[in-house]
C-alpha cells in the first residue's frame, strides 16, 4: 500500500464533525449497521443495490471516495487482474480501515477535503465511486456541484461517476426515516438539509455530458460519464 497526499487544510466546523463519527470503534460495526440494517430499513435501499452498481462501474484506474470499512471494493469484480486503486477520505481511520481491508490490490490512499481541489492528476481515472458520501458534505447542491466538477477533471474522456447518497427532500419518507433523519441531522453527521433528486441531476448535468439519477427508497443511485 501506498499513502500519498496525506496533508490537509484545516476544515470547517460542519465538515469536522461529520467526519469525526467515522471512528475505529465505529467502523468495527458499519457493515452490520449501516449497510445492513440502516440501508435495508431506514433508507430502503439495500446494500446489494450498490454492489451491484460497483460491479457494473468499476474500471482499471479507479478512485473510491468515502471508501468507508472498503465492503464495496471487496466485493467488486473487477475486469483486469490487478486494478490501481487510489482511496480518498478526510477521516484517515476509514482509509486506514478500507486500505487494510484490500491489500491484496494495488492501493494508494489520499486524505483529502472534498471542498477542496482534489490533490490527483487530471484525466487518469477510468472510474470514480461516491457511495454514501454526498449527505455528510455541508452546503448543499451548490457546494457539492463544485464536488462533481473536480470529480470530472480527474476522469479521461467517457470515464464513469457513480456512487448513492440519502436525500431529505423531494422523496415520500415513513416515520422511522423521518425520525432518523432527523436524529442524524441533530449530531451533524448528515449535512444534507433540503437535498432532492432534482439538485443532484442539476448538479450532474452542470459537468457531464451524461447523466441519469434513480431513486431506491430514501437514497439516489446516480451515474454520470465524462
Amino acid at each position: 500500500m501506498r499513502s500519498d497526499h496525506s496533508d490537509c487544510e484545516p476544515v470547517d466546523a460542519l465538515t469536522r464533525r461529520a467526519q469525526e463519527a467515522y471512528t475505529e470503534r465505529r467502523l468495527a460495526v458499519y457493515d452490520a449497521v449501516v449497510l445492513g440494517l440502516f440501508c435495508s430499513l431506514v433508507w430502503r435501499c439495500p446494500r446489494r443495490e450498490m454492489v451491484r452498481m460497483y460491479r457494473r462501474g468499476t474500471g482499471a484506474r479507479h478512485l473510491d471516495i468515502g471508501p468507508g470499512t472498503g465492503y464495496f471494493l471487496d466485493r467488486c469484480r473487477f475486469r483486469v487482474p490487478h486494478p490501481e486503486i487510489t482511496l480518498l477520505d478526510l477521516s484517515q481511520e476509514c482509509l486506514d480501515a478500507s486500505a487494510h481491508r484490500l491489500a491484496r490490490y494495488r492501493v494508494s490512499t489520499c486524505r483529502a477535503n472534498l471542498l477542496e481541489a482534489l490533490p490527483l492528476p487530471s484525466g487518469h481515472f477510468d472510474s470514480v465511486a461516491m457511495n454514501l458520501v454526498l449527505h455528510t458534505v455541508p452546503g448543499g447542491w451548490a457546494a457539492k456541484s463544485g464536488v462533481f466538477g473536480e470529480v470530472a477533471r480527474v476522469l479521461r474522456p467517457g470515464g464513469t461517476l457513480f456512487g448513492t447518497t440519502v436525500l431529505a427532500a423531494g422523496v415520500p419518507m415513513n416515520r422511522l426515516t423521518r425520525r432518523l433523519l432527523a436524529e442524524q441531522h441533530r449530531r451533524g453527521n448528515f449535512q444534507n438539509q433540503g437535498d432532492d433528486p432534482d439538485g443532484l441531476a442539476r448538479g450532474l448535468r452542470a459537468h457531464f455530458p451524461a447523466s441519469r439519477v434513480v431513486v431506491r427508497g430514501n437514497v439516489a443511485m446516480f451515474r454520470a460519464t465524462a
